[in-house]
């Protein structure tokens, strides 16, 4: 998306839904091979999370493999596929982390190489030369293939019924040998080409990207190779070392494509960019910068003029013109990932969370987030747990509000803080039918606590009710009547954490803004439907039912460059041990915010007037008291009953030798008079400084305190 888009959007005041119909071939949000595509991006438009994942309501899950992991997981659809070292492959739902199938391949120990998808299979280059292909819903094997004698080291790339992969004849540490590069027909596994490495090194590690009509690729002697895709014939090959002046050493990163120039980095320790003509497939060597950051094997991932990429100790943020550096994040452990970028947030502002795990015996993942102008990266949240995250060697995969990653303790994580934005309509009876959405409200990303979506058919003459189900969603249903035909059409709730982006401020007691979002812009007005209500809940948990007047609970509608309160009743059939539930009634959806008062303290009273009587016919005003309360109960004796209000009185305040203490009183104003209420002094809560009293009520109204005093008379003249 480039920024004249983004700004479009962030200038919308409604959702911009785009509703892709899942069929066979991947969607947007799938994460189908090594760095999510065939040029090894690393950035998705998913959403992804970004507070921590492990606390409140998560459902977030863990799943303990038979082996390690030591490669990237792909996401398709609804399964997450991953291999194990101890020759598995499985396919394991993404939502909850239950092994949906399980299949085995060949070899043995540090299975290095990525797996790839394609055309509904998933294929698995193996330790001992060997590549198969699985069904990917069943896990069924479709074929497998004796490729070389050597182990297959690379990340497999799929393009058009084509899968490319390298093998070599490993040094562990130290350099490969002896490589070649291939090209299979996925349909029956046949071998398509094959290219022998001319530099004598091997490939380990150095995945393809594709670009037009060529593939190209690293190797361990620093070589870049640029192929025919179809022929496997060379167009152009370099050597790194001598284009760029420095000792490149082993080429152990993916290459990744962007806008005309590669991006790769090297165990010398070097971050490299050089142009590269997609049209001839020839490099330009005259575009050529590289720079320092610590020996990496980490593929770069590019956006917004930035690269961030891997290495020992560190996350780094350069410049992508020049690879200059703008900041640098220190990690203990190496960076051995590859960086996964989600631009989801980026409202024209350059927001991208960028998530990458370390492979240490203390591994984590973490989740940074940088916008422009930034020059320092900002930490939004990291994980790591001794005995499950130890040594995360591969980085992760994005999808739908998740992400994935698997480690040397045989765990794979599912991480997320809110649900999959795929409603798959089995909550409602099918009614919804099967849609992925792809969203942007634009509201302020950072603001939104809970996003949660749901589709239905808008029929005429029909009821449309959207129900919601996220436990920390406070709208639970919304309905309307259909004035037309609309078809599918989609909801959008987004509990926030502030005020709307779209409203201005309110001026009453929030407990909860929201915006809801019906279809596009400007698509839920009267002229499409009626009969609008909202209905929304309220926990207990969260008010003090002691203060809070429920009958003033309201949900208010932000329209017309206002607040306007709407008509609430509350939904008492449905109140339980935990919730109160309301409905209101709207002509539209937009902002919202839940606001409440509370009863009348009696701090806040205006009168608190002390009638005075004297022993002698004089009367007056006695000067006033402080009052402090606490409310016992509810509002009514329909609702509560043994209510109480404490209060105090300042000695400072009043003459202690002419005020009759056992005379002061509590009264309440209700049926149109004061009524003296039952007040007892609590002598055992007397300090030096207040006198404290309770007093029995019916109700909560205005209260005013009232006492007697004595009057000495000396000389004619008064006193008190």
């Amino acid at each position: 998306m480039n920024k004249k888009n983004k700004n479009v959007f962030a200038f919308f005041l409604s959702a911009i839904l785009f509703i892709c119909i899942l069929s066979g071939i991947a969607c947007a949000s799938d994460w189908s091979q090594f760095q999510k595509d065939k040029i090894n991006s690393g950035v998705t438009k998913d959403e992804a999370p970004i507070s921590d994942p492990m606390t409140g309501s998560s459902l977030s899950w863990e799943q303990k493999l038979s082996s390690n992991i030591d490669i990237a997981p792909l996401v398709v659809e609804d399964l997450v596929y991953v291999a194990t070292g101890d020759n598995k492959v499985y396919g394991i739902d993404k939502n909850t982390g239950n092994i949906s199938w399980e299949n085995s391949s060949s070899g043995s120990g540090f299975l290095l190489a990525n797996i790839a998808y394609g055309k509904n299979m998933i294929f698995v280059p193996t330790k001992n030369g060997k590549i198969y292909a699985f069904d990917a819903k069943t896990g069924v094997e479709k074929w497998d293939i004796k490729v070389s004698s050597n182990q297959l080291n690379t990340p497999v790339t799929y393009d058009n019924k084509r899968i490319f992969f390298g093998d070599c004849v490993s040094g562990g540490s130290g350099s490969s040998t002896d490589g070649t590069y291939y090209c299979y027909d996925v349909e029956d596994g046949t071998e398509l080409w094959s290219r022998d490495s001319t530099s004598g090194g091997g490939y380990y590690w150095a995945g393809a990207a594709v670009k037009g009509d060529y593939l190209i690729y690293g190797d361990d002697k620093s070589h870049l190779t640029s192929v025919e895709k179809v022929t496997g014939n060379t167009i152009d090959e370099i050597d790194a070392s001598f284009v760029f002046g420095v000792d490149v050493k082993e080429i152990r990163s993916s290459i990744v494509w962007n806008s005309d120039r590669l991006y790769f980095t090297s165990k010398g320790g070097y971050c490299f960019v050089l142009g590269f003509n997609h049209s001839t497939g020839k490099f330009d060597t005259m575009d050529s910068y590289n720079t320092y950051i610590g020996p990496s094997v980490s593929t770069p991932a590019i956006y917004n003029e930035k690269v961030y990429v891997g290495s020992a100790g560190a996350l780094s943020c350069l410049n992508a013109s020049d690879l200059t550096g703008i900041w640098t994040f220190a990690v203990s452990g190496d960076v051995k990932s590859s960086p996964a970028l989600s631009e989801r947030y980026d409202t024209g502002n350059g927001n991208v969370y960028i998530y990458f795990t370390t492979n240490a015996a203390n591994g984590m993942v973490y989740c940074l987030k940088d916008y422009n102008g930034n020059s320092n990266p900002v930490e939004q949240w990291s994980y790591g747990e001794p005995g499950k995250t130890d040594w995360s060697l591969a980085g992760v995969a994005i999808s739908d509000g998740w992400i994935y990653y698997g480690t040397d303790t045989n765990y794979l994580f599912g991480l997320t803080n809110k649900k999959t934005v795929s409603d798959r309509g089995s909550r409602s009876g099918g009614s919804g039918g099967s849609a992925n959405i792809l969203y942007s409200t634009g509201e302020a990303p950072e603001n939104i606590v809970v996003f949660e979506t749901s589709i239905r058919f808008m029929s005429f003459g029909h009821k449309t009710t959207y129900e919601f189900y996220d436990p920390d969603n406070y709208i639970t249903s919304v309905s309307f009547d259909a004035k037309q035909n609309w078809g599918k059409q989609a909801a959008v709730v987004e509990i926030l954490n502030s005020n709307s982006t779209y409203a201005t401020s309110i001026e009453k007691s929030v407990y909860k803004y929201i915006n809801i979002w019906i279809g596009k812009a400007g698509f839920a007005t009267p002229v499409r439907m009626d009969n609008m209500t909202v209905e929304f809940k309220v926990l207990k948990s969260e008010i003090n039912e002691s203060t809070v007047n429920r009958s003033t609970i309201t949900l208010n509608r932000f329209y017309d460059d206002k607040w306007n309160s709407l008509n609430t009743e509350e939904l008492e059939n449905r109140e339980d041990n935990d919730t109160i539930y309301f409905r209101a009634e709207t002509t539209g959806f937009s902002p919202f915010a839940i606001t409440y008062e509370n009863f009348s303290e009696v701090k806040n009273i205006d009168e608190y007037k002390v009638n005075s009587s004297y022993t002698k016919t004089i009367t007056g005003d006695f000067q006033n008291l402080d009052v402090w309360s606490t409310l016992v109960g509810f509002a009514t004796p329909e609702r509560t009953e043994n209510m109480t209000v404490e209060f105090r009185v300042l000695k400072s305040e009043i003459n202690t030798s002419n005020v009759n203490i056992s005379t002061i009183t509590l009264n309440r104003f209700y049926d149109d008079e004061w009524n003296s209420l039952n007040t007892e002094e609590l002598e055992e809560r007397e300090d030096n400084d207040a006198i404290y009293f309770r007093a029995e009520t019916t109700g909560i109204s205005p209260f005013k305190v009232t006492a007697e005093a004595t009057l000495e008379v000396e000389d004619g003249n008064q006193k008190q």
